[in-house]
């Protein structure tokens, strides 16, 4: 009896101050991130499988130069992410490298309280890396990847401010170093065309500085900073010559 008074005394404060929902949604949505993120990755490995079945074995895959093309998430322009090339310096070693970069532009109107705003943010990575592969079949190829980019960061914002505020912007400029190690596997759908789908884990060190403030407060601030990543999944198109 006095359990289930207990229980009902709990439900009720669950309910009333809404802890029960709160428990609910936020188990929902960590599995729900997880569920996500496991099948992101997996889903370039399983392109790489499936096309095993539909292809033309080659018996003499061409292991060579090549011109590649690097997705994140199908964009050129996010995290390793370009386009670069790919060089065979030995029957289990490919050195490669690569850039990418965006560039992107924000304006907000005017209004009768508030002054314009605008953001501008210019991106640009370059990497080098290096690829160790096992001779395990002709036409498929797992290997272990490591790799080593530098970026650059600029970005500017001005802030839509009151219109007797002081005027307010933000410049910044940041360097970031990334070191990266995974696994990968490259597969042939043509004697000179093969696709890689690889997971790299990022170690990433971030170094700059920011200028904020108005005309009468401006200031300017480093910038540092550190990341460590589970990792990001990508998926490479290599077209040999």
């Amino acid at each position: 009896m006095k359990r289930s008074i207990i229980k009902k005394q709990i439900s009720f404060y669950s309910e009333r101050w809404g802890l029960g929902g709160f428990s609910i949604s936020y188990s929902y949505m960590a599995i729900k991130k997880l569920k996500v993120v496991i099948m992101k990755s997996l889903s370039f490995f399983a392109l790489i499988l499936c096309l095993s079945f539909v292809s033309i074995a080659q018996n003499n895959n061409y292991r060579t130069t090549a011109l590649s093309f690097s997705f994140n998430g199908f964009n050129l322009s996010s995290y390793y992410g370009g386009i670069g090339g790919r060089l065979w310096i030995s029957e289990s070693t490919v050195l490669n490298a690569s850039f990418g970069g965006s560039i992107s532009e924000r304006k907000y109107d005017a209004t009768i309280n508030y002054t314009n705003g605008l953001e501008k943010n210019k991106y640009l990575n370059i990497g080098i890396g290096i690829e160790n592969h096992f001779d395990f079949s002709n036409d498929f190829s797992p290997y272990f990847s490591s790799r080593f980019s530098f970026g650059i960061n600029d970005r500017y914002y001005r802030y839509s401010t009151n219109i007797l505020d002081d005027f307010s912007d933000s410049k910044e400029k940041t360097y970031l170093y990334n070191l990266d190690f995974g696994f990968g596997v490259e597969y042939w759908i043509l004697d000179r065309i093969s696709f890689s789908g690889q997971h790299l884990f990022n170690i990433r060190y971030e170094t700059g500085h920011r200028t904020i403030g108005g005309v009468s407060t401006r200031e300017t601030q480093d910038v540092n900073g550190f990341a460590l990543n589970l990792g990001t999944t990508s998926i490479m198109l290599s077209i040999y010559f």
